[in-house]
């Protein structure tokens, strides 16, 4: 968020509800540039259905157990914290709503606490004329209307720049749910790489993970052929919700840690550029090993991390002690759910 406070909400007014002014908002899609376009579904009367969109848009996809979507999807507030975090790890900067004149006034509301969370631009298309309600849902928040189509387009196409000053066209963004070679089989990670054991002096505490000066690979070495190709696996992983489950999966996929190393992995394992994940070895932590992590995972193990500042958890505690319990029954629901082996090459 800028100092001042996020962007003031912008709402254009398409008071005939052309079709000309929807499709200028999903032309606006462009979420590698930080621009995020999402159409509501207002029927569906799921407590979260609204960030359920928003991870759709995302190009996200919730895990399916049975007839619910499992338990933290099902529940407002982890739905809209998943959303907050993918919003902030993607770096999405302008979001745009179609449809909010038929959203609830709960639903609207969601969307300007988003707005605070993540210091992002929101655009709200409003087809109809002004009403009371939209008055009365602004009365506390900076806005300003919008009424000819020209000045939305120009408003929907505009691409804020990143905070260094350059455009982000190289940004890993949000991708769509499959690859084109991707078959839909099943599949586990590339071959594991070793670690690098660390030491730790007597009596100390486990340090986090150190920053590394240079990571040049793109993909993990192996030690023997690869299983599966690394853009699918990424494809994949890309889609998963929930971003402890995909930063879970994503150190895995790298590292081959199993359950109970990934509990013991610290929000302050994973160094601040995302570069390389500490793997505690036990409780002992007498031959931790540090992975360097490709460039395709950084984005995805970065999640975590964002999620755990949102959720104010302490940084040296554990960032996976709820998905890795009970025989990590969500994290394998999960990984059912992109067809990925959660377990060691035999």
């Amino acid at each position: 968020m800028t100092a001042g406070g996020p962007p003031a909400v912008t709402v254009l007014i398409d008071k005939d509800d052309h079709p000309a002014w929807t499709a200028a908002a999903h032309t606006a899609h462009e979420p590698a540039l930080g621009l995020l376009t999402v159409d509501p579904s207002p029927a569906n009367g799921a407590p979260a259905a609204l960030a359920h969109d928003l991870l759709y848009a995302l190009g996200k996809r919730l895990p399916k157990g049975g007839e619910t979507y499992g338990t933290w999807a099902d529940s407002q507030r982890p739905a809209w914290d998943a959303v907050a975090a993918w919003i902030l790890t993607h770096r999405i900067r302008h979001l745009i709503v179609c449809r909010t004149d038929r959203l609830t006034t709960a639903r609207q509301k969601q969307l300007l606490a988003l707005r605070e969370r993540c210091g992002i631009h929101l655009t709200l298309l409003w087809h109809r004329p002004v009403t009371i309600a939209l008055r009365t849902l602004l009365e506390q928040t900076p806005y300003h209307l919008i009424e000819t189509l020209p000045q939305a387009r120009a408003v929907l196409n505009h691409t804020e720049p990143s905070p260094d000053g350059t455009r982000r066209a190289g940004q890993q963004g949000p991708t769509g749910p499959a690859s084109s070679l991707d078959d839909a089989q099943w599949m586990t990670s590339p071959a594991w790489p070793d670690g690098v054991v660390t030491d730790r002096p007597k009596r100390a505490g486990c340090p986090g993970a150190p920053d590394l000066t240079s990571t040049k690979s793109s993909a993990p070495p192996g030690r023997e052929q690869i299983r599966t190709p690394v853009d699918v696996l990424a494809a994949r992983l890309t889609t998963v919700a929930h971003p402890l489950h995909a930063t879970a999966l994503t150190i895995h996929a790298v590292t081959g840690a199993d359950l109970n190393r990934l509990a013991l992995i610290r929000g302050i394992d994973i160094n601040e550029t995302a570069t390389a994940v500490k793997v505690h070895d036990s409780t002992a932590h007498r031959r931790c090993q540090l992975y360097a992590l490709p460039t395709w995972a950084r984005c995805l193990v970065r999640a975590a991390g964002i999620h755990g500042q949102l959720k104010d958890r302490a940084p040296d505690s554990p960032l996976f002690p709820l998905i890795t319990a009970q025989g990590g029954e969500q994290l394998r629901l999960t990984a059912t759910g992109i067809r990925y082996t959660l377990g060691h090459h035999q």
